[in-house]
């Protein structure tokens, strides 16, 4: 059985590590919802233990649930009343609770037994593995006044074997789509071409909307140009594609907002972060127009900012980090 471990006390880790030996497999250990999210994304999980403490900050339950989608089972070892912490988590859809006492064989017997029982009412655990990694990183990258010269830049700066997907968004007439990934094409060493309809997106590839309509993406991870909502004052607007990939993805996925007038992809970017994906947002000095950044500077929805010349080395690690952490 594969086994995820969230915010476990350094006092314990060598003593849970012992229990779950026999039983179970350890398959990554995150200290936050976010970096457990990027495990899971890499290395699934049948089932995640959570350590409840006075030292953690609580998880956010909603999110870790949609974003593992696997049973998860909280655990204590103090002697603190957690009763509202644990009635939040199972509200919110958390499998189990046990409270240990110290680091005895009863505790972990106790343990061991909720392992199982899990196992039993989730038979799918064992298969986990055996699935495969979930999808792939998806980088959605918005853009607009600017944006043709701050794209090249950066997308010929990617190499060939970068583990993700890239979804551009641009701010243009429909006409002009085709010729845009032609001219990034040329100094790209990935694959740059337009969205097909109803297409899934694949690793070391940057796809570009290429139509007057919005781009979603679907439960099914496939992309799709769609009509609504019609009074948009942009089309294909940025923040319909981001709201849709934090709504629907189920990977993990990292948002880039460039050079552009207004505040288009602020609002989505927003609803990216709070979903623990890493954001960034183009520097005043280096953006053509300091619009859609600043605006998503100001709403909180941004990660880190950075010059234009150090958003693809940044995110060559992170894609890095998600798959091998």
């Amino acid at each position: 059985m594969h086994l995820g471990l969230l915010q476990i006390k350094q006092d314990d880790i060598s003593w849970l590590k012992q229990v779950l030996a026999e039983k179970c497999h350890i398959v990554w250990q995150a200290k936050d919802v976010a970096q457990a999210l990027g495990h899971q994304h890499s290395k699934p999980a049948g089932l995640v233990l959570v350590q409840l403490s006075s030292e953690g900050v609580t998880p956010d339950f909603q999110l870790l649930l949609a974003g593992l989608a696997c049973p998860v089972v909280l655990f204590s070892t103090d002697s603190l009343n957690h009763t509202k912490t644990v009635f939040t988590a199972l509200g919110a859809g958390v499998h189990d609770y046990v409270q240990l006492h110290g680091h005895s064989s009863a505790s972990a017997a106790l343990l061991l037994k909720k392992i199982k029982q899990q196992s039993v009412l989730h038979p799918e655990m064992e298969l986990a593995v055996e699935h495969g990694p979930l999808p792939l990183t998806l980088v959605a990258i918005g853009a607009s006044t600017g944006g043709p010269a701050s794209l090249n830049e950066l997308i010929k700066a990617l190499p060939q074997n970068v583990n993700a997907a890239f979804v551009i968004i641009q701010h243009m007439d429909g006409r002009f789509s085709p010729g845009l990934a032609d001219w990034l094409q040329q100094s790209a060493r990935l694959k740059v071409k337009l969205v097909e309809h109803k297409e899934k997106a694949v690793a070391g590839v940057v796809y570009i909307a290429g139509s007057d309509l919005h781009l979603q993406i679907s439960a099914e991870g496939r992309l799709l140009y769609v009509e609504d909502p019609k009074d948009s004052l942009f089309r294909p607007s940025i923040d319909v594609f981001f709201t849709s990939l934090s709504k629907n993805w189920r990977g993990a996925a990292i948002g880039i907002l460039l050079t552009g007038m207004g505040q288009d992809g602020a609002q989505g970017m927003k609803l990216m972060k709070d979903k623990g994906w890493h954001t960034i947002a183009q520097d005043q000095a280096s953006s053509a127009v300091y619009g859609m950044p600043k605006a998503a500077v100001l709403l909180h929805a941004v990660t880190e900012v950075l010059p234009l010349n150090s958003i693809a080395a940044r995110l060559i690690s992170l894609c890095h980090n998600l798959y091998h952490k």
